[in-house]
């Protein structure tokens, strides 16, 4: 039951957060490292992601011609701040890490008693939890792949099989574009994506 309880938590937290990670947060804004989340760091990487979606009908605009770097701070602003609404749980600390072609989460969520709609799922996932994703995220010639490779809950690891039986319970009636195991096509016209070392190059 408790390992039923953990991954449970983890198919959700792999809808909110590793879903964003892999689509909407991967478009970008230069920051200095060592910066701290922000609001304004948010708003900034908000401010490129609708200037990439521009630049997709702009017929001046030729692809592959404009490139631009995100950095950890950002995405973990943009998830504290920005994605409130999206997220079925309270973000309550973020830490971003950006390695060779791999994205790591380490995170602190609370959910309410009805995050699933289920009230018995719900009385045993709500509350506080730890919340740790790593995967692996390359794109090139506009497509992507995001794979999961580490789900950690509480510190207890969650089999990979059972997170993807409960995405598709769960995430994928509301998300049918979610399948971990296939890849995807980068929005916006994004051409290209170079996962390094505390930031990512976007090319677009």
């Amino acid at each position: 039951m408790k390992k039923i309880v953990f991954a449970s938590i983890a198919s959700l937290a792999v809808m909110a957060v590793g879903g964003v990670i892999a689509f909407r947060t991967i478009l970008a804004k230069e920051e200095p490292k060592g910066t701290q989340a922000s609001p304004k760091a948010a708003k900034a990487l908000q401010q490129k992601i609708d200037a990439i979606k521009d630049s997709e009908t702009n017929p001046k605009h030729s692809r592959g011609s404009a490139r631009t770097e995100i950095s950890e701070a950002e995405l973990e602003s943009y998830l504290l701040y920005s994605l409130k609404e999206d997220i079925p749980a309270k973000v309550d600390t973020a830490k971003v890490q950006l390695g060779q072609d791999t994205v790591s989460l380490d995170t602190q969520i609370t959910f309410s008693q009805n995050p699933t709609g289920n009230s018995v799922l719900d009385t045993l996932v709500g509350g506080t939890h730890n919340l740790y994703l790593k995967g692996k995220l390359v794109a090139q010639q506009g497509r992507g792949r995001f794979d999961l490779q580490d789900v950690r809950v509480d510190g207890i690891p969650v089999p990979n099989l059972l997170i993807q039986t409960l995405v598709k319970k769960y995430v994928q009636p509301k998300y049918p574009q979610v399948d971990l195991n296939e890849p995807f096509d980068m929005p916006w016209g994004i051409q290209e994506l170079k996962v390094g070392q505390g930031k990512a190059i976007v090319v677009y």
